[in-house]
């Protein structure tokens, strides 16, 4: 088993090292990481691990912060010092939260029950964090990796996020660029439907820059905004009156 933990507290990482070694000698531990930046850069451009350990709080900000930036698709065990009480409300099947000071006997508790979950409840409970880490209202902004550094870019500042070949690019008003490794169909959960839409497979467009619509030879809709994009966007003749809905409200 491959292993991260992230954890920016010396002790507590040494801690989880020390008993991940004492239960199996043959668990590998690839790194440890102590901010959201360096997390992200590190799953970004890494295989991911069949594992992470991941501290609540960082030296950065919340660990919560990196869900917003990425899509992670392992298991995850909490570590906190947070209240048992407060961690009752994010207990999900397959994925523990651990108290600090964090003992031998949590720890395989843990695996164990990792071990005992099949692939399909894991994926669930994976799910089950996604929901329980998404925002309660719509996203005022996007969390978006740079170099070593997270970058918030204000939703009103989004003309469009436009998907090609898996890969997800965000790009502003005054037409910058950014990639962000999330999948459009979690990106438009977050967004305020009243100014954004899903309208295909590859975009997820702003109102504020659609210029103007065509129909298109075949009752398809051609979206014309104030700014370029790599593609000409279409939308089906199935999704074209509630488009036009959407564009007049």
């Amino acid at each position: 088993m491959k292993v991260i933990i992230i954890e920016d507290e010396a002790a507590a990482y040494n801690n989880i090292k020390r008993i991940l070694n004492q239960l199996d000698p043959g668990i590998e531990i690839l790194c440890n990481l102590d901010t959201v930046a360096s997390s992200v850069s590190w799953l970004q451009n890494n295989p991911a691990p069949d594992l992470i350990f991941l501290d609540i709080q960082l030296a950065d900000g919340s660990s919560f912060n990196i869900f917003e930036c990425i899509n992670i698709d392992v298991p995850i065990i909490f570590t906190t010092a947070y209240d048992e009480y407060a961690i009752n409300a994010f207990q999900v099947n397959s994925v523990d939260y651990l108290l600090k000071p964090i003992t031998q006997e949590s720890v395989r508790r843990a695996l164990d029950k990792l071990n005992r979950v099949s692939n399909i409840n894991l994926k669930k409970a994976i799910n089950d964090i996604d929901m329980l880490l998404r925002p309660k209202g719509y996203t005022q902004r996007i969390l978006v990796p740079v170099k070593d550094k997270i970058l918030p870019v204000s939703t009103d500042k989004i003309a469009y996020f436009y998907n090609t070949e898996g890969v997800t690019e965000l790009t502003t008003t005054d037409q910058k660029n950014y990639k962000i490794d999330k999948p459009l169909d979690k990106i438009i959960l977050t967004l305020n439907p009243s100014i954004f839409t899903r309208a295909n497979r590859q975009f997820i467009i702003s109102k504020e820059v659609v210029r103007d619509i065509t129909i298109w030879f075949d009752n398809r809709l051609l979206v014309n905004l104030s700014l370029n994009t790599p593609e000409k966007i279409f939308v089906s003749k199935n999704r074209a009156a509630e488009f036009k809905v959407w564009f007049a409200s």
